[in-house]
């Protein structure tokens, strides 16, 4: 794979953690400020969905929604942005909404139940539960654990299902990320997007931390690709480094889409500083 960026631009958009394309405008999600941004392709703010102002209300860390994860579905003969928290607390972390990109209809679920039921059917600890990223394809939806660089494959009329009565039956399938690391750090997902063929490209990130919760040195980031079928019980991929003229770029990832056969967008969280917006140019060997 080889990655050439084309342009980049500062965003003011604070602590992005989860980007989509639709219409010619890219749709931010914040992880410190629950509230949609929709931009243009340069990264320029248009407007803050819902709000008069484009004013950004930083929110607590431990009182924030820390919305972490974004993916585009059609629902209701809509499209809507779907969004949920990290699921890293017990508080606060675990609500869903969904955010008609076509009438602004706004839908709010609680999504704690799922983490719960997640958590225990594949036995992984709350210390250990991050959802960083999202994807939807084939009228399946894919939450990306970084905590445990895991996926969790649930048909979604099963879990629309599930949000309105926890009772119902539905399936899981869990899948193992391999990525790798950078300089000795493990690289952690976390963002993913879809195209209509069934590939998944994805960023993941390499952080100097001991938990999930408190944010540690950037190493750097990569990206990668892979396709639906090779999805299984454990998958091993090769991301590759973020890097400009050979040297690796200090920055987060945290989020990827698709603009156009081998144009992408990634963002980034710097934590405490600007986001930046990145377009590129991938080509897949």
């Amino acid at each position: 794979m080889e990655i050439i960026l084309l342009n980049s631009n500062n965003l003011v958009v604070p602590s992005v953690s989860g980007m989509e394309y639709f219409n010619e405008n890219l749709y931010f999600i914040s992880d410190d400020s629950n509230v949609v941004s929709k931009c243009n392709l340069k990264g320029e703010l248009i407007e803050i969905l819902g709000s008069d102002s484009l004013e950004y209300e930083i929110e607590a860390k431990k009182d924030k929604a820390d919305s972490e994860a974004a993916t585009l579905l059609s629902f209701e003969n809509e499209v809507y942005l779907m969004l949920i928290g990290s699921g890293s607390t017990i508080k606060n972390r675990n609500q869903m909404r969904l955010i008609s990109l076509e009438s602004g209809k706004n839908l709010y679920f609680d999504i704690l139940p799922f983490y719960e039921l997640c958590r225990s059917k594949l036995k992984i600890k709350l210390e250990d539960w991050n959802i960083e990223a999202l994807a939807h394809f084939d009228s399946k939806l894919f939450f990306f654990n970084r905590g445990t660089n895991s996926i969790i494959e649930i048909n979604q009329n099963e879990f629309i299902s599930f949000l309105s009565n926890p009772e119902s039956n539905i399936f899981l399938r869990s899948m193992q990320l391999e990525l790798g690391e950078l300089d000795g750090i493990s690289l952690g997902i976390s963002g993913v997007t879809t195209d209509s063929s069934g590939n998944f490209y994805y960023t993941a990130s390499a952080e100097d931390t001991s938990d999930w919760y408190n944010d540690g040195k950037i190493i750097g980031s990569a990206i990668g690709s892979f396709h639906f079928s090779q999805l299984a019980e454990n998958l091993k991929l090769t991301p590759s480094p973020f890097t400009t003229d050979g040297k690796l770029i200090s920055t987060k990832l945290e989020a990827i889409c698709k603009f156009s056969e081998n144009q992408f967008f990634v963002a980034s969280d710097n934590d405490g500083e600007a986001s930046e917006l990145f377009e590129l140019e991938i080509i897949f060997n």
